[in-house]
């Protein structure tokens, strides 16, 4: 798999064939469970299944065999998975634990609610008999559950097309309605999905955040997440934004569907790294799709937003060699330029966050840049200097996002994807990009003025390798 073409070497990625949206994320016994939507018999979206694999560090991945099958009641869409710590289904039958997970059925356009439960650490999974758990009321779209214990009873986020529905339950098997929300609120450009009701403790208190995927509608075209901040009383969300607001996650064009682990005590979340504009034709093989690198999710107060922070995890087990420096200047006349490997790591501060700059990955003739705009406010991605863009019309794109100033930022690349956090991870664009050669040129340069930063690059081991080595740091 480390030979492959476009195999992301550090991100996670099914053996073979399609895979979307991240399912059922849950920690148990030490382990991270990831499922997901999973076609076990082609490159292209059809019968949904859940994949699964485990990891005890969310950098090596052990792939386990298919968990859920379609039945009579249809195909396995998105849900999620908790543990039954106080078996309130009544499903566990000795001193293990048992693992529900919770997904939607669906068949011929209808989707309902059911359920499965495992017995034995997510290993061996069994349908309850009674499925659906909950009936359609009537709606187009009535999927993605995402469900979480709040104190004394289960909640259910559930995606409605233009809203979100909350529900309840004591047992995971009975659901009564509590509430909706966002019919007129948000990004309403497409569907919504995979949503995710996240409890986050501040120096302030309690604050709550409703996660919500939506295709089409996003900042830059296509699919995308946005977010609400406010308040849960166990029955209804309340925004503390207004109307008109927009909140994205990730203004990039291929983070999407992104929900949180369950069962942990701070958020950590990882996205589906595609877009549902072009996700059937990306030109890789014999697999199409992966996942970002997984993130820790904090809250934070800028100019009086309450915004989303997102800090990638440490893979600190797959550095191999480091180059680091304290200060270099860079002139619109002098590039800073190094060959950097097709999974590496860019972080760097800098003295003033007023500079503008472009960054560029470079191939044999083509590139993807990188372009900060002071003057403008704004901060751009460039696929169009790319060459295999020819798979779809929709790729070759440049995409934006408002930023005032870049004081750091930090690229993580693998072999196909690029993630751009900035400003601390205030700011986040991930984006595909599908260039030759057996390594790249990071070239870093000012515009107009001169920028002073450090910087550290960092070669990252591929996950396929024997043995992961220690780096050595060097200056």
């Amino acid at each position: 798999m480390s030979h492959e073409k476009f195999r992301p070497q550090y991100h996670f990625s099914p053996r073979k064939n399609w895979i979307n949206d991240p399912n059922g994320l849950c920690y148990f016994n030490g382990e991270y469970h990831l499922f997901y939507q999973y076609h076990p018999h082609s490159k292209v979206w059809g019968p949904m299944h859940w994949g699964h694999a485990v990891s005890t560090d969310l950098i090596q991945w052990e792939h386990l065999p298919v968990a859920l099958y379609p039945d009579e009641l249809g195909q396995i869409f998105s849900g999620s998975v908790v543990v039954d710590h106080l078996n309130t289904s009544g499903l566990q039958v000795d001193q293990r634990k048992v693992m529900v997970a919770i997904f939607t059925h669906h068949k011929e356009g209808h989707e309902t609610q059911s359920i499965a439960y495992s017995r034995d650490e997510g290993r061996t999974w069994e349908k309850y008999h009674l499925n659906p758990v909950l009936d359609n009321p009537g709606l187009k779209d009535f999927r993605d559950p995402k469900v979480f214990w709040n104190e004394t009873h289960w909640v259910m986020s559930l995606a409605c097309g233009d809203h979100i529905r909350f529900y309840r339950s004591e047992d995971l098997l009975n659901w009564t309605y509590l509430s909706s929300f966002g019919h007129e609120y948000g990004a309403h450009g497409g569907v919504w999905e995979c949503p995710d009701l996240i409890r986050f403790q501040t120096d302030a208190g309690e604050k709550w955040v409703l996660i919500v995927s939506i295709n089409p509608g996003g900042p830059n075209g296509g699919s995308a997440i946005q977010y609400f901040t406010g308040s849960f009383d166990g029955k209804m969300f309340k925004p503390d934004q207004s109307k008109e607001v927009v909140k994205w996650a990730d203004y990039g064009r291929d983070f999407y569907a992104a929900v949180t682990w369950s069962n942990l005590a701070e958020p950590l979340w990882i996205g589906w790294m595609n877009n549902w504009q072009y996700a059937n034709e990306g030109p890789t093989h014999p697999f199409r799709g992966s996942m970002s690198i997984p993130r820790k999710l904090y809250l934070k107060e800028v100019e009086g937003k309450t915004m989303l922070v997102q800090k990638p995890i440490e893979v600190t087990p797959l550095l191999k060699e480091r180059t680091e420096s304290e200060c270099i200047c860079l002139k619109p006349e002098h590039a800073f330029s190094r060959v950097i490997q097709r999974q590496s790591s860019f972080q760097a501060t800098i003295k003033s966050g007023f500079v503008a700059f472009d960054l560029s990955i470079k191939g044999e003739g083509e590139q993807l840049t990188i372009n900060f705009n002071p003057f403008k406010q704004c901060l751009k991605v460039d696929r169009t200097g790319l060459k295999l863009v020819q798979f779809s019309k929709e790729f070759a794109s440049v995409d934006s996002m408002s930023v005032k100033y870049v004081n750091d930022f930090h690229l993580f690349i693998d072999e196909c994807s690029i993630e751009i956090f900035i400003n601390q991870g205030t700011k986040v664009m991930t984006e595909l990009f599908y260039m030759n050669g057996d390594s790249f040129t990071l070239e870093w340069k000012a515009n107009k003025t001169e920028l002073q930063a450090k910087y550290r690059l960092e070669e990252i081991s591929s996950i396929y390798e024997p043995a992961l080595s220690h780096f050595e740091g060097r200056v």
